[in-house]
């Protein structure tokens, strides 16, 4: 065994191990070569442990003619500790994140056993919903049904294909400034070309004179013949097409259909 001690630089050997340590002016850096499993992970991300190591080898080899200072070994403590508080938050948030992640998913599934159990009451009524799309067989023309929101009496009907291009811009005009309901017809031609579509599947929407703000939209009644269940959430069969709870607009009540068949009844006997 042999210390040897130049100039800042201390070095230890025996004849199992051999271990350089180099400390620069003020003692803040080592390097170690040889057979020490203190630097193996030296490429990893500094933890805690392996910055006490670290700064334990420091304090032992460091050259006994010019020790580090104490305001340093105590500037070093508080780099310790301040890791130490850094890992502590980081476990904390992640572990909050991962509660709050199995606390959406839950509410998300109550929601959606909410919204599931409330479509199946809806079995057989008559309902509208809104047409934000529709499919186009090719042939003929397409008639779409448009309602007018209180305070427009008139709107443009835009259609675009499924790239987003607007085909075509139809005008929808009712009486009265408080809206209304009013059917309006598409020929299925691109409105720039006047080359016809040979079918597919279009967007609808109904804007205000601007062309920013919705002045109503298309709408299809019927009755919902069927419910389905998934991933999404709950869906409608109406006039053989699905469409998502959201889309409702109205639903017609037992005492809708009731005075529905008094009015019929009393225009019978008239």
């Amino acid at each position: 065994m042999s210390v040897e001690s130049t100039g800042g630089l201390f070095s230890y050997t025996n004849e199992q191990q051999v271990r350089r340590v180099s400390l620069t002016g003020e003692g803040s850096s080592v390097v170690s070569q040889g057979d020490t499993k203190l630097f193996e992970k030296a490429g990893e991300t500094m933890g805690k442990d392996q910055f006490l190591n670290l700064l334990v080898a420091q304090l032992k080899y460091q050259d006994p003619l010019n020790p580090a200072e104490d305001t340093q070994f105590v500037a070093q403590l508080a780099q310790f500790s301040q890791l130490e508080f850094t890992q502590n938050s980081t476990a904390a948030i992640s572990s909050l994140a991962s509660n709050m992640q199995a606390f959406m998913e839950l509410q998300s599934l109550q929601a959606q056993s909410i919204t599931n159990a409330s479509a199946t009451p809806l079995l057989g009524k008559d309902v509208r919903v809104m047409e934000n799309s529709f499919n186009y067989p090719g042939v003929g023309e397409k008639e779409l049904n448009i309602f007018l929101m209180e305070g427009h009496k008139s709107g443009t009907v835009v259609i675009k294909d499924k790239d987003g291009k607007i085909v075509a811009e139809l005008e929808a005009d009712v009486d009265t400034i408080k809206g209304g309901e009013v059917k309006v017809k598409w020929d299925g031609k691109d409105q720039e070309t006047g080359n016809p579509f040979l079918g597919g599947k279009f967007t609808v929407e109904v804007l205000d004179a601007t062309g920013l703000k919705a002045a109503g939209y298309a709408y299809q009644d019927g009755k919902v013949s069927g419910v389905s269940f998934n991933s999404g959430g709950a869906s409608l069969t109406i006039n053989d097409v699905q469409y998502g709870l959201g889309l409702i607009v109205h639903v017609k009540d037992i005492e809708d259909m009731k005075d529905g068949n008094k009015d019929k009844d009393e225009s019978k006997e008239a």
